[in-house]
């Protein structure tokens, strides 16, 4: 664990270097009074903060000065621009109604000719006739000529007035060739669209192209602790209860995930150890910390609320570690932080958390608002299923062809796969090689739980989480392996990989003659 935590800390100073020779001129100088405040801060806070916490709060603050620098020049740019382009425009009207002013002065002067024609005397009827039938026909054809000008004219105006039209059409193009960047760093540079506004694309690419290394950092800062700290024995204590109140608001899945957050929370310890007074439903004590003093009715408004949190989230399963991330911040800021998030930057990061807490602390007057880390501090104490490998198998059924789970088991190309699937459920639940072996064969897997003490033959009554082997041929020669889901009204529910290839859920009589034994984990 050491070394990947070395590794993030020298690719981010690395990073912070880099980007540093890169941006040093759009960099907001500070006052020498400012710079001694600023450093001072930082002196004091190192100290309390690990080296990764130190980075990423450094690269937070490097995105606030060189993103209000962006967002000033790149308005500065585009104002200029503007100007130039109405400039231009206006140069073209004075250069359209000077050729306009022109061809009417070009017609007085014709109309003086013709006039001084027409008092010609002529020396016949006929020649009479003519030259007035010529002019007649002059004043016809200028008219024309005017009136042609005039609306050629009034289209070059009109085409004035869709300059902005196609210069948006001209920012796609360069905002296309970014796209895969932008999607990147989406959260945070939706965040920063909104507040330039409307009009400004191409201000919006400029900020992408100075900022890709902060905003890689920053907008994609929301993966999971992936180590597993254990419970302790007063959080497993209350399963059963925590599990009650699941079932009861449908999020009976979550129970591993509430039972971290009731480990970050409390520990377990206390009349209120999910730590939910302050929130809507608790209508029976003093809406303070700790005014709960009943441990039942704790747990019971706690995951009522995370429950909310989890909707409002548009959590889609356990293993959707996003936005079970944003319902987790939820729960520690009040729903209120999931809407704001996902109107601003599209979800959860670590920096718009700690900017949600700052914003909050200068609303309320006070120096603490929340946890701007929570997700991190309750997430060690998760690893998709804590533990529970049913969790972890039923969020796989669907899955075809289970090319994820042979490959993660090293091979490359397609081979049978039921033994593999519990093999990589286990490695998801954290249990690989503690309670399941990493196995492909299924006699493999029977071989060692027979060496454990912990194979059982058929008659065994299993239990969630056990292992069930199937002989199809009732010839001693076991083929097929899945998971007990449960045991309910004399059947036996289990979940299976490679049940004609997919991922399955299914259900056989306790007596079924084809199930070879069980391992009890």
């Amino acid at each position: 664990m050491s070394m990947k935590i070395k590794t993030k800390e020298k690719t981010h100073h690395i990073n912070k270097l880099d980007r540093h020779q890169y941006l040093k001129h759009y960099q907001k100088h500070s006052s020498l009074k400012d710079r001694r405040l600023i450093q001072n801060e930082h002196d004091e806070s190192e100290q309390k903060l690990t080296p990764q916490r130190y980075a990423v709060n450094t690269v937070i603050d490097r995105e606030k000065s060189t993103t209000a620098q962006a967002v000033y020049r790149g308005k500065k740019f585009y104002q200029s621009k503007v100007k130039q382009r109405q400039m231009k425009n206006r140069n073209e009207k004075i250069h359209e109604l000077n050729d306009l002013s022109k061809t009417v002065s070009d017609k007085k002067k014709l109309n003086y000719k013709n006039k001084d024609i027409s008092k010609v005397k002529l020396s016949s009827k006929y020649k009479k006739i003519k030259n007035v039938s010529s002019f007649d026909s002059m004043t016809h054809q200028q008219k024309n000529m005017e009136s042609t000008y005039l609306r050629n004219f009034q289209q070059k105006i009109q085409k004035m007035g869709t300059v902005s039209l196609n210069i948006k059409e001209r920012v796609k193009h360069p905002f296309q060739t970014i796209k895969g960047a932008g999607n990147i760093v989406k959260k945070t540079v939706g965040g920063l669209n909104k507040l330039i506004g409307l009009g400004t694309g191409m201000l919006l690419i400029i900020v992408i192209v100075l900022f890709i290394g902060i905003f890689a950092v920053l907008g994609n800062d929301s993966s999971t602790h992936t180590s597993l700290m254990p419970l302790s024995d007063e959080v497993i204590a209350y399963e059963e209860t925590i599990r009650k109140y699941a079932k009861q608001y449908d999020i009976e899945d979550y129970v591993p995930l509430l039972q971290a957050v009731m480990m970050q929370e409390s520990g377990g310890k206390g009349n209120d150890p999910m730590q939910s007074s302050e929130c809507e439903y608790n209508k029976k004590y003093p809406k303070e910390p700790n005014g709960i003093t009943e441990v039942e009715y704790s747990i019971d408004c706690g995951v009522h609320y995370f429950s909310d949190c989890l909707t409002l989230a548009n959590v889609s399963g356990i293993a959707d570690t996003e936005n079970i991330s944003l319902a987790l911040q939820g729960y520690n800021f009040g729903k209120g932080y999931i809407t704001w998030a996902i109107e601003h930057f599209d979800g959860y990061t670590r920096a718009n958390a700690k900017v949600y807490s700052d914003q909050k602390k200068a609303e309320l007057q006070t120096e603490v608002y929340g946890d701007p880390d929570y997700v991190s501090h309750v997430l060690q104490y998760y690893h998709l299923g804590n533990g529970d490998i049913v969790i972890i198998a039923k969020s796989q059924v669907g899955n075809v062809g289970g090319k994820p789970y042979w490959t993660w088991y090293g091979f490359d190309q397609r081979v049978e796969w039921c033994a593999i699937f519990v093999s990589w459920c286990a490695n998801e639940s954290g249990q690989l090689n503690i309670t399941v072996p990493k196995f492909s064969r299924v006699e493999d897997g029977i071989q060692w739980y027979k060496n454990q003490g912990k194979w059982k033959d058929r008659n065994y009554v299993p239990k969630a989480g056990d292992l069930i082997f199937f002989d199809w041929e009732n010839d001693n020669d076991p083929d097929h392996v899945g998971i007990v889901e449960k045991v309910e009204d004399g059947k036996v529910y289990t979940i299976e990989g490679n049940s004609s290839d997919k991922c399955k859920e299914k259900k056989y009589g306790l007596n079924y003659n084809e199930i070879y034994g069980y391992c009890a984990i």
